[in-house]
């Protein structure tokens, strides 16, 4: 109903703009044909008149002026007065003279009084008609005006042809009307048919029904968006069902993870507690979503680190202790919850028991002397299987070349191990003073060498490495520390990434900085493991970085290059759009 609608609107303003200019021509056009047609017979009938004045002037006194009226009527075809210069008719060729009344009142004969040659066209009561008039005077031979000639001649010939072509040009505008109306619906409707089913296709979209798709019309510019609508709806079903999964996923992982997550509206009131939150604060049972944090928690640095990050735009961190017998400490992460017009509406924490990790952390600082513990596995997995091989599984061939790759294999690791704890120690052994020696160097070229060295481990996965940095780019920096940082981040993002994906180095200089990046399309990282990323055997994916080879010691030797560099190191991740990892070195 509404497409039929939409259909009559546009058919209604077609013939608005069409139809009505084309009337409004016809009838100037009419016009201006009437009005030549008048003028031509006026013209005539001027002419006319003045064949009877020249007639007149060259007469004898004595003439008869009723022979002359109807002689020229029959030559002329139309009616011949004859007046004297007091309105008196004296002859007619028509009507008889004596019984007409005085014609000085007429209008055309008031003109030539004047001394005018007249025309008008008006109606006769004498004849009772529509008539053109012409009239022109007469003169003696003294130059004194004795007599009006006038001639006329009935309209109805002329309204005869003018209502002829007036009919003609009504029937024309009528038909042209009815082929522009016709050819407008045909055109019109068909046009706007795929327009339609278009709406109908998005309106189907916006519900949620994609199965059914839009069919292509035929015009090549409607089939071009009813394609894009197409594709738009299968990419909207395909989101959809992947922010389905990422919302189970998260639900999942909020109830799993280990950090406690408590968010609170403007006024303060829970919108969200989680169950580690709610074991970290012995909150119990009870229902907490809707009311006050003081109501529910009653720590109160945590109830003021609250009322801080609401305070503050950036994202806040802390550490507070929460039972001074057993040093129970808390790592507490907030930023302000914003809203899709980017208005606050409320606070978000998240709550980190990092009593093991302040215990471990005191243990990691003197690493490099208690090595024993990591170097354990390893050597005792290399001394069992050498003694397997001693004790006679070197004769079984098939089991022995087993047992070697396996020790092969741990010693590899044990190397790697040892590599970059003596990477840490040594860059951790470095004085504050200590100045690290910087020269002048071309990017682009320690980018190509640093991929160079990874092509043939990215090749294993098909993974493509681009070098996006200008030729001329150049900085001060120390090559080996820097080649040893990139290899790291390259090394990750091949260790993270799938198959047949791409990894892109590129270099860029701002104000003040060079920047270094790696950017990846590998499985990504979360939020909340962002700001432990860097530190030394911390993993996202315990599991998957062993399969991978890793020693968890890569990124912490990325910060340590980079605080003898005075650097910084920076990432930016999103789970399942992969991670872009950014150097910044100060310009010297």
């Amino acid at each position: 109903m509404t497409s039929k609608k939409l259909l009559w609107k546009i058919l209604f303003f077609t013939a608005f703009f069409s139809i009505v200019p084309l009337i409004i021509i016809s009838a100037y056009i009419y016009s201006s044909i009437k009005d030549s047609y008048i003028n031509n017979y006026i013209n005539v009938l001027v002419s006319d008149t003045r064949l009877i004045k020249e007639k007149i002037e060259f007469a004898p006194m004595d003439v008869d002026y009723i022979s002359i009226s109807r002689e020229y009527d029959e030559k002329l075809g139309a009616r011949v007065t004859i007046i004297d210069t007091l309105g008196k008719v004296l002859a007619d060729s028509r009507h008889e003279p004596l019984e007409m009344e005085n014609h000085s009142n007429r209008p055309e004969v008031i003109d030539a009084m004047k001394g005018k040659t007249s025309s008008w066209h008006r109606f006769s009561f004498t004849l009772t008609d529509d008539m053109l008039y012409a009239a022109m005077p007469v003169y003696n031979k003294s130059g004194s005006l004795f007599l009006i000639v006038r001639t006329a001649i009935n309209t109805i010939e002329v309204e005869k042809k003018l209502n002829d072509i007036r009919n003609k040009i009504i029937i024309s505008v009528f038909i042209i009307s009815i082929i522009l109306l016709v050819s407008a619906y045909l055109i019109f409707n068909r046009t706007l048919k795929p327009l339609f089913e278009m709406r109908d296709g998005a309106e189907r979209f916006s519900r949620g029904l994609f199965a059914q798709k839009i069919y292509p019309p035929r015009d090549e510019t409607l089939r071009n968006i009813s394609d894009s609508l197409n594709s738009m709806a299968s990419q909207i079903d395909e989101k959809l069902g992947i922010i389905e999964e990422q919302g189970n996923i998260q639900q999942a992982v909020l109830r799993s993870m280990k950090e406690g997550i408590i968010a609170v509206d403007d006024n303060e009131r829970i919108l969200l507690l989680n169950q580690t939150a709610n074991d970290i604060l012995g909150i119990g049972t009870e229902s907490v979503i809707g009311k006050t944090l003081q109501e529910i928690v009653r720590i109160s640095e945590i109830q003021k680190f609250f009322m801080r990050v609401a305070a503050e735009v950036n994202p806040q961190e802390t550490e507070i202790i929460i039972d001074s017998e057993t040093e129970r400490s808390l790592q507490l992460s907030g930023t302000q919850l914003y809203d899709i017009d980017n208005k606050v509406i409320g606070t978000l924490v998240v709550l980190n028991d990092i009593t093991n990790l302040k215990y471990l952390d005191a243990v990691k600082k003197d690493l490099v002397a208690n090595v024993s513990h990591e170097l354990k596995t390893p050597v005792t997995t290399i001394k069992g299987f050498i003694e397997t091989l001693r004790d006679g599984a070197i004769n079984d061939r098939k089991n022995a070349e087993r047992f070697l790759d396996i020790v092969l294999k741990h010693i590899e690791r044990l190397n790697l191990l040892i590599d970059d704890l003596l990477t840490l120690a040594k860059l951790e052994q470095r004085k504050d003073d200590e100045v690290v020696e910087l020269e002048y160097q071309l990017i682009k070229p320690i980018l190509e060498s640093v991929a160079e060295d990874f092509e043939i481990k990215a090749d294993h996965k098909k993974i493509i490495i681009k070098i996006n940095c200008d030729k001329g780019l150049s900085s001060k920096v120390n090559r080996h520390l820097l080649e040893q940082a990139i290899g790291n981040l390259i090394d990750n993002a091949i260790k993270y990434s799938d198959k047949k994906t791409a990894i892109v180095v590129g270099s860029y200089k701002t104000e003040n900085e060079l920047n270094i990046y790696v950017s990846d399309e590998g499985y990504g990282i979360a939020e909340e493991n962002l700001p432990r990323l860097f530190e030394r055997f911390y993993r996202i994916d315990k599991a998957r970085g062993r399969e991978e080879g890793g020693t968890g010691l890569g990124l912490a030797i990325v910060k340590h290059i980079m605080n003898a560099m005075n650097g910084k190191v920076e990432v930016e991740s999103m789970i399942g759009k992969g991670s872009k990892f950014n150097i910044r070195l100060p310009l010297k």
